[in-house]
């Protein structure tokens, strides 16, 4: 409710092209019906094509796009696919992620940090790949959903608040 109470009281999504990084999700579904009812243009990017199909199905007026956003390649070609089909970006928002931790510092493996660390690679390749649209915009944005926990990082979650922290600092960067 919170997300479309904001939405809803800026006018400035209208017309303007948003694109959900990894929105084949519940929280992407719902960022992406929020985003359209304001009148905004709304493209999600996922992996999946099932998901993808199921979103657009879902998601009347959204458009879909496969992409591998851990590839550099595929997200340039991502960028002008959206160009030559729906123009420059306006904002981007980041929801590649997912949770794995547990188990202690030495419960965490490098299989579970390298499914994280998925998540920052995409937002590198997509935030440097987008970069330029967003510097053009009159209305530019960059957002990622973060944790709480990066604040307060606890021995569990070492590698997932590694990760966003590192995220974190990375949007900080490019603002």
């Amino acid at each position: 409710a919170m997300m479309t109470d904001v939405v809803a009281m800026d006018e400035g999504v209208r017309d303007r092209l948003v694109l959900l990084a990894g929105g084949t999700s519940a929280a992407g579904r719902s960022a992406a019906r929020v985003l359209l009812d304001a009148g905004a243009r709304v493209v999600v990017v996922g992996s999946d094509d099932d998901r993808l199909a199921s979103v657009a199905a879902e998601v009347p007026g959204v458009a879909v796009r496969r992409c591998d956003l851990t590839d550099s390649d595929a997200v340039d070609a991502l960028r002008d696919h959206v160009h030559s089909a729906h123009g420059r970006v306006d904002g981007l928002l980041h929801l590649v992620g997912g949770w794995r931790g547990g188990g202690g510092l030495a419960g965490q493996s490098d299989d579970d940090f390298a499914f994280l660390l998925r998540s920052l690679t995409a937002l590198r390749h997509i935030s440097r790949a987008f970069d330029e649209d967003l510097r053009t915009s009159d209305a530019g944005r960059l957002a990622i959903v973060s944790s709480t926990s990066v604040a307060r990082p606890l021995a569990g979650g070492a590698n997932y608040e590694t990760v966003k922290a590192a995220s974190e600092t990375l949007v900080r960067a490019v603002g």
